[in-house]
């Protein structure tokens, strides 16, 4: 793999894997019409998932901070949407996890990622485009303290879904938090935190498959890496800005051609 390819594979995955466009639809698209990954590229993809749970940490260390201050008890400095409910969030998180978790231990086990279609994906692509558009303009306004687990049960399982390439995880999730009724800046917060486990785990799935594989040169992984985390660390600062303006939907617009023109090009593409 070449220098050009590693930054436009680092660009699309820093981008979506924040943006409620769905990482995964978009890899099947790019698998199906440029071929499939070889090994090394796969350690590479494995790579960039790190890169991005970096991009999260950076961005949210003080909120981290806050968490991990508040748990065992030190006092925190006020602006965090988390303060005085430490404790409760970090529960919410691992509560959030545990479905996710599930259901995305079942999609690997029994192979479901493998029956992903162009014409599925597309479908998916329709199905995100119609959740953000549904979420649009809520009015409601629970804070992180008026947060039940049912909430966060609801939104991992969410989560766990969207494991099924085209439907974004984050649009899901911040949908499904908005339509719970959690202020807008909430549901995005809550959401990219629950993303920080389950990107590891799925990374821990991955690191499994490449062990004892070939690899490319460690400069290639360090300028990917280092490309991924600067454009996601930009992307979660785009989709918290959106949110907190409720021009999340606006995505739909994006979705909804490309999910028909996917169609269109597989029915009507010569067999």
């Amino acid at each position: 793999m070449g220098y050009v390819e590693a930054i436009v594979l680092a660009v699309i995955q820093g981008l979506t894997e924040f943006l409620p466009v769905s990482s995964s639809g978009h890899l099947v698209i790019a698998q199906h019409w440029f071929g499939e990954f070889s090994e090394s590229n796969l350690l590479y993809d494995v790579m960039l998932h790190m890169a991005t749970v970096t991009a999260i940490l950076l961005y949210f260390w003080q909120d981290l901070l806050t968490l991990a201050k508040g748990y065992v008890g030190l006092p925190t400095e006020a602006g965090s949407l988390f303060q005085g409910c430490e404790r409760q969030t970090i529960h919410y998180v691992i509560l959030a996890s545990v479905p996710t978790a599930i259901i995305g231990l079942g999609v690997k086990l029994f192979g479901f990622e493998k029956l992903a279609t162009p014409s599925l994906v597309a479908v998916m692509f329709l199905v995100t485009g119609i959740i953000l558009w549904v979420a649009r303009g809520g009015t409601s306004a629970r804070t992180a303290k008026e947060m039940r687990p049912w909430d966060a049960l609801l939104i991992g399982l969410i989560q766990g879904v969207a494991v099924l390439p085209g439907i974004s995880r984050s649009g899901s999730t911040i949908a499904g938090g908005m339509v719970l009724g959690l202020d807008r800046e909430l549901a995005a917060r809550f959401s990219l935190l629950i993303s920080i486990p389950a990107i590891a785990g799925a990374t821990l799935l991955e690191i499994i498959k490449v062990l004892g594989q070939d690899h490319d040169a460690i400069g290639v992984y360090v300028l990917g890496m280092g490309v991924a985390a600067l454009v996601g660390y930009w992307s979660i600062g785009v989709i918290l800005r959106l949110v907190r303006q409720n021009h999340f939907y606006l995505f739909s617009y994006y979705l909804w051609p490309l999910g028909i023109g996917i169609l269109l090009w597989s029915f009507l593409k010569p067999s």
